[in-house]
C-alpha cells in the first residue's frame, strides 16, 4: 500500500498522520455509544430554512433555466466565498480537498477524505462547532457540532453529529490550493460522499433525514440531495433563497436504523446524480450553478455517526 505523509490542519492540531487509502466493505457495527462529555453547546444556526415541501409535479428530469444566484456578501448570509480576492477554480481532479497551508508542495489533511483519523491521540475530541467556525481550515460547521470519536476498539474512528437546539446539523468542505491560506476553492465538477449510521428520528425539524450539498455558493444558492426518514428521495436547487424540486421519488423508502448507509451526490457539467448505497436513485439536469463547495446536512437525527466524508472527481 502507498503511504503519504499528511500535514495536520491549521487551527490547532499539531499532528502528522499517515493517510492510507483503503476501502470499507460490508456493514460495520458502530460499537457502543461514546461518552458525550466533549460535546459542549449546540452552536448557532446559519439561518438556512427547512427543505421546501415536495408537493409539486413528479420528476420530469428537466430544468426551468433559472440562472439568478444572489450576489455574494449579503449581510447575515453565510458564504465561504464572500471576501474580496481571487479564488482558485477548477474540478476536484485538478484541485483536491486539502486544508490551508503556506507550504506550496504540502499535502494537507484531509487529503480528499475526512476519515476522522487526524484528531487523536485522545478521543473523543471536538472537531468544530458552528459558534467557532475558524477552528479548522478544511471545513466549516454552520449548524450544530461535530466530534471525532473512537467506537468499540480504538481501531475505528468516526464522526459524531450533534444537532443544534433546533434539530439541525450542517457542514461544508473548504479546499485550498497548496500555498493558499485565505481563499477556498470554487470547485466546478465535484462529488460528495459520506457514510452514516443513525439511531432514528430525534426531532421534527425540517424534513428529517440525510442530505448532501453540491456547488454550494452560499446558504441561499446550492444544490441539495435528500434521503429522508419518510422515504422520500429528491434533488433540489436553491436559488436566491428559493427551493425548486428538480427530481423526486416519494416511494424510495427510508434508510434503515442501525445500519451503515452511503449517500453520494455528483455534479458533472449540468448533470446531477444521486447514488444511495451505490445504486443510482435519482438524476436531474440543471445549469443554474456551475461552481461552489460541497457538504453535509442532517435534520432531526442527533447522535448520527458519519465516516469517510470525501470530495472527489465524478
Amino acid at each position: 500500500m502507498k503511504s503519504t505523509t499528511v500535514v495536520a490542519p491549521l487551527g490547532g492540531w499539531a499532528l502528522l498522520v499517515a493517510l492510507t487509502v483503503a476501502g470499507c466493505t460490508g456493514e460495520i457495527s458502530p460499537g457502543p455509544e461514546p461518552d458525550d462529555g466533549m460535546g459542549t453547546g449546540s452552536g448557532t444556526d446559519d439561518g438556512e430554512p427547512d427543505d421546501a415541501a415536495d408537493d409539486g409535479a413528479e420528476d420530469d428530469g428537466g430544468d426551468d433555466d433559472a440562472t439568478n444566484p444572489c450576489p455574494l456578501g449579503a449581510p447575515g448570509v453565510y458564504s465561504p466565498f464572500a471576501e474580496p480576492g481571487a479564488y482558485p477554480s477548477g474540478s476536484v481532479d485538478e484541485l483536491p480537498w486539502s486544508g490551508a497551508s503556506s507550504t506550496r508542495d504540502a499535502i494537507v489533511y484531509p487529503a480528499g477524505d475526512e476519515d476522522f483519523s487526524g484528531y487523536g491521540p485522545t478521543l473523543p475530541a471536538l472537531v468544530e462547532c458552528s459558534d467557532d467556525k475558524g477552528r479548522l481550515s478544511h471545513l466549516d460547521v454552520t449548524a450544530g457540532c461535530l466530534d471525532a470519536v473512537a467506537l468499540g476498539s480504538s481501531e475505528y474512528t468516526r464522526g459524531l453529529i450533534q444537532t443544534n437546539s433546533d434539530g439541525y446539523f450542517r457542514a461544508v468542505a473548504l479546499g485550498y490550493r497548496p500555498g493558499e491560506l485565505d481563499h477556498p476553492i470554487k470547485w466546478t465538477n465535484q462529488g460528495v460522499m459520506y457514510r452514516f449510521f443513525h439511531h432514528g428520528q430525534t426531532d421534527s425539524a425540517g424534513n428529517p433525514g440525510f442530505k448532501a450539498f453540491l456547488r454550494y455558493r452560499s446558504e441561499d444558492d446550492l444544490y441539495v440531495a435528500s434521503w429522508r426518514l419518510d422515504g422520500v428521495v429528491q434533488i433540489q436547487r436553491k436559488l436566491c433563497g428559493e427551493y425548486t424540486v428538480l427530481a423526486v421519488n416519494k416511494d424510495f423508502g427510508p434508510p434503515t436504523e442501525g445500519v451503515w448507509h452511503q449517500i453520494r451526490f455528483e455534479a458533472a457539467g449540468d448533470e446531477l446524480s444521486l447514488y444511495l448505497d451505490d445504486t443510482l436513485a435519482l438524476s436531474a439536469t440543471s445549469g443554474s450553478l456551475s461552481w461552489g463547495t460541497a457538504g453535509i446536512r442532517v435534520d432531526s437525527a442527533d447522535g448520527t455517526h458519519i465516516d469517510d466524508w470525501s470530495i472527489f472527481e465524478p
